[in-house]
């Protein structure tokens, strides 16, 4: 039998749809990418927005149609089902339901599936499955260091569809990492809802700047990490960051608003002040540091005056990029409780004025980037624009000229133009030091 595996949301989920295809192939199916050629299709879901819930009903829909013309399982699990439980059952396409944290128990879903049984299994998310992985790249790839979180923001769904923060041992994360590099690869990322707050349940010391910096002694040349708390992020983090040569140059601090009394009512745990010294004291120790960010905008009792702290903020910051949202209200949080008071027109327009400023700060900081010379990873080949695309060791994205046979290796690049999403170049030799 033939599976394919649809995937939202974050980066954890990304692998966690890598682990859904080791599981799926362990037992024997054949992973194809689109759910026509399929006779198992399985939805890997997101609710951190509704946004996302909303993608996946009008997939469900989709895959309907689909299943009227011929026969198909299909399995919906993730963030989504964690919350939804069996309330997903309604949709007529669904076979069978899973949490976030049971993916091992697929292939016996499927089967109860196929027995004509609509089974819905949703253990309480207090554990990390060690799961087979089909990696889907050949040089690139994620290690899931921690799963959950325990910090309980107002306006955040995880804790209660991820669970509690659940570190993985420190030796089993470094013997991971050993086995990708003895595999060649060139780029890991390790991945956590938290990863300043890795260790904190071990109770045996283990910190994340005690993995980075043992991490840093593995050979694979780039080790990325996401995402960052700043509540969580401290001055031994940040050294470990920049004495790690083959630590990037990257940090994605998740600021969410640029107001005390937001910050506050989200329950974030730091204030603005206390982000803008730890942004300061980056730079002072990593000067090259590209810091991204999260902004939420229109959270309930957001006023213009607040909105205004936010976009001074970003000013200030100088972030590379930030992925702004609007709110919407999640069950089960705190935030839920609070009236949802700022307009949806209001929330347009706030998000629209986070993105041209953003644009125009990374427009300016791009630009000083042009005449550079940077070793980019070749990701791939970006068919409408007719060029290839890979990210600098800081995660700037870079658009260039190539063949198939530099994807997955470094290149060296002089940056020719700038774009506020990407830099243009051409390659060259490597530069003489």
């Amino acid at each position: 039998m033939k599976a394919c595996v649809l995937t939202w949301g974050c980066q954890l989920n990304e692998h966690r749809s890598e682990e859904i295809e080791g599981v799926l192939q362990a037992a024997g199916y054949e992973i194809v990418s689109r759910p026509e050629e399929a006779d198992v299709v399985v939805l890997n879901t997101c609710m951190v927005r509704q946004r996302a819930e909303d993608k996946v009903v009008g997939r469900l829909g989709e895959l309907w149609h689909l299943k009227k013309r011929r026969p198909l399982i299909i399995g919906v699990g993730g963030c989504m089902a964690q919350g939804r439980k069996e309330e997903l059952l309604k949709y007529s396409a669904v076979d069978f339901v899973f949490g976030s944290a049971n993916a091992s128990e697929i292939p016996a879903l499927i089967e109860r599936a196929l027995r004509g049984e609509r089974a819905v299994s949703l253990p309480h998310p207090d554990r990390i499955e060690r799961l087979p992985v089909r990696r889907r790249s050949s040089f690139q790839a994620y290690v899931t260091i921690a799963e959950g979180c325990s910090h309980s923001c107002a306006y955040c769904i995880v804790p209660f569809v991820r669970g509690p923060m659940r570190s993985r041992p420190m030796g089993e994360v470094l013997g991971e990492l050993w086995e990708l590099a003895e595999a060649g690869y060139k780029e890991v990322t390790l991945l956590g809802q938290n990863v300043d707050a890795y260790g904190a349940d071990l109770r045996d010391g283990t910190n994340f700047a005690r993995l980075l910096r043992e991490a840093a002694k593995i050979p694979i040349p780039r080790i990325r990490f996401t995402s960052s708390h700043p509540a969580y992020m401290t001055e031994e983090t940040i050294a470990a960051i920049a004495e790690g040569e083959n630590i990037c140059e990257h940090v994605h601090l998740a600021v969410q608003s640029g107001s005390n009394r937001i910050l506050a009512a989200m329950r974030r745990g730091y204030t603005r002040e206390r982000f803008l010294k730890i942004v300061e004291r980056l730079r002072a120790a990593i000067p090259e540091v590209n810091i991204t960010t999260d902004i939420i905008v229109g959270f309930p009792g957001e006023t213009e005056e607040d909105f205004a702290e936010t976009l001074s903020l970003i000013r200030e910051a100088r972030f590379g990029t930030v992925y702004v949202a609007m709110y919407s209200p999640r069950p089960y949080t705190a935030a839920a409780r609070l009236p949802d008071n700022v307009p949806q027109e209001e929330k347009k327009r706030r998000l629209e004025a986070v993105l041209e400023e953003t644009r125009q700060i990374a427009q300016r900081i791009n630009e000083e980037k042009v005449g550079k010379v940077e070793e980019v990873l070749v990701e791939g080949y970006l068919e409408s624009k007719g060029l290839y695309h890979g990210k600098t060791r800081d995660m700037r994205t870079v658009l260039l000229p190539g063949d198939e046979g530099m994807v997955g290796e470094f290149v060296w690049v002089r940056f020719e133009r700038a774009t506020p999403g990407a830099l243009y170049g051409e390659p060259v030799k490597e530069p003489v030091a």
